[in-house]
């Protein structure tokens, strides 16, 4: 009997160059999820109707929250959230989490609400989630034939930084935590909860760089340079020279 045998071979006879990937929830993560047609304006619609005949394609899915929260499209990014769940249908715990989580910052707080009570709910029955006029999945909701509405909306601000940090924490997405401390402390560089933190962040997963480049942020703002940063610059640098 052999292993170690691939089961699947995907053989890529294009000639044609590849698309410039773009990545998935994080914007510092690679090879995890791509779109490609984003220019493409009809494209939620293409997708939701595909969706309406084959519900189970979980990528299609994706690709379809990817799009919204692309656009900022904080309604149809809930709907589409919301289908995704009732799909899954209780399974996929970890990348529900991931999709909630990456597309906070532009739900409204009631939204992130909801799905946050629906995937802590341990007996959760996605029957429970109620969605919007967007939603093609959830139960007792009349749909809109106004699939895709383009609109230049800002992402909420309705979050603590230090709330949302500890949230990506919680679920080891530590550079997106790195991210939304590092902006939180450029807009408001008096917050040292926001500092503190982030200099835990940086010390723990020993990340010098990033922690030169927010300081060097800093110093150009005119912020105060507290001793906490002082003294973990000297020790950054310590083990430069000790290596």
């Amino acid at each position: 009997m052999k292993t170690n045998v691939d089961l699947i071979v995907c053989r890529d006879e294009s000639t044609k160059p590849l698309i410039e990937k773009i990545p998935f929830f994080s914007r510092d993560e690679k090879n995890v999820f791509w779109l490609t047609e984003l220019d493409d304006v009809g494209l939620l619609e293409k997708i939701i109707f595909s969706l309406a005949r084959k519900p189970k394609q979980l990528d299609v899915h994706l690709r379809r929250i990817y799009y919204c929260l692309s656009n900022k499209m904080t309604d149809q990014l809930f709907a589409a959230i919301v289908d995704f769940l009732i799909i899954l249908n209780g399974q996929g715990l970890s990348i529900s989490w991931r999709v909630v989580l990456g597309t906070k910052e532009v739900l409204s707080e009631s939204q992130f609400s909801v799905l946050n009570n629906y995937l802590k709910n341990q007996k959760k029955n996605p029957i429970n989630l109620s969605g919007n006029k967007y939603s093609i999945f959830s139960k007792g909701l009349n749909g809109s034939n106004n699939l895709v509405v383009l609109n230049d909306l800002t992402p909420q601000t309705d979050y603590d930084p230090l709330d949302l940090a500890r949230d990506y924490v919680e679920f080891s997405q530590l550079e997106e935590a790195k991210s939304v401390l590092e902006k939180g402390i450029l807009a408001n560089p008096l917050r040292m909860d926001l500092q503190n933190e982030l200099l835990v962040l940086y010390r723990s997963t020993q990340d010098s760089e990033r922690f030169e480049k927010t300081l060097a942020k800093m110093v150009g703002i005119g912020a105060t340079i507290s001793d906490e940063w002082k003294q973990l610059n000297t020790y950054f640098k310590g083990r430069v020279n000790d290596g």
